[in-house]
């Protein structure tokens, strides 16, 4: 798609299943909003039903970083996609959850064996969205600074339209931003999370991982991970890091602090090509990442 110059226009710029003023685009738009599905699938790996089917039926413990940019890859599609590309990855997901389900075989936590599961149950799907929700929020306030309560507003009521192509009821989602703080925070007060030792470890690997570089290049890149490692663990609600063993105290929170603000001013002056996700550069109806074709 090109403008009345020729010039080809960006998916962000051209309105899709969401506008280009949509608050969804704002947000996801921002590439370090993407580091916040690490933070996602930490709370979505102490959801003790819900792991029994990634367990089984997914990569999340064996390959989180191909878990994490294949939900990239579908959610961005979402969020920048034409109307046609955002239904049709609804479609693929549904279909995706339709074939997960079954039994649990043991005891795990507060669920007990015997339990049955499936992904399409609007009870799991939930944690899931909401998880995404709350991380890109957090991620882009604790960076960019606080959205006015409208704007928080608008953007769940926007993100809810994600539930809905991903298969959820409108009426199992929570109806207003409020809410979804409400439901968050139940979810982590409530004793319905839990993570057993082996899962515990898989999941801190996730961000505890060295970088995956050649031994001299991953010299050269460890400052970055660090910071990197130092802004996952303290983004996560302090609930999620006592279930995964993460320590965290007044110095550690200072660090942060420190690292968020550097981020704030200098992304100031990033150019486009780093600051944008790359879905939101891509030229307008192109199909986005390797998943797409």
């Amino acid at each position: 798609m090109s403008d009345e110059a020729g010039t080809a226009l960006r998916a962000a710029e051209v309105d899709g299943f969401f506008g280009a003023d949509s608050m969804v685009r704002r947000l996801h738009g921002e590439r370090v909003v993407l580091f916040s599905g690490a933070r996602a699938l930490l709370m979505q790996a102490c959801d003790p039903l819900a792991v029994v089917g990634f367990e089984r039926h997914s990569i999340i413990f064996d390959d989180p970083r191909t878990r994490l940019l294949r939900t990239d890859e579908r959610m961005s599609r979402i969020y920048f996609g034409t109307h046609e590309q955002a239904e049709q990855t609804g479609r693929a997901v549904r279909a995706m959850h339709a074939r997960v389900k079954g039994v649990t075989d043991e005891d795990y936590g507060p669920i007990p064996a015997g339990t049955a599961y499936a992904a399409s149950d609007p009870a799991l799907g939930l944690w899931v969205l909401a998880s995404l929700a709350d991380s890109a929020l957090v991620y882009h306030e604790r960076i960019f600074g606080s959205l006015d309560r409208d704007d928080r507003e608008r953007y769940w009521a926007e993100y809810r339209r994600v539930g809905e192509l991903l298969g959820l009821p409108s009426d199992s989602m929570p109806a207003t931003y409020a809410d979804l703080r409400d439901y968050v925070d139940g979810r982590l007060t409530d004793g319905s999370l839990w993570i057993n030792d082996e899962r515990r470890e898989a999941a801190k690997g996730l961000v505890l991982a060295p970088p995956p570089f050649k031994p001299l290049a991953r010299i050269a890149v460890m400052p970055l991970h660090e910071s990197i490692k130092l802004i996952s663990v303290g983004m996560l609600p302090a609930e999620i890091r006592a279930f995964l063993g993460f320590s965290w105290d007044p110095a550690r929170e200072a660090l942060l602090r420190s690292a968020l603000l550097q981020l704030r001013l200098g992304s100031r002056f990033w150019p486009d090509a780093v600051r944008l996700h790359p879905a939101a550069r891509h030229e307008a109806g192109e199909r986005y990442g390797a998943l797409a074709a």
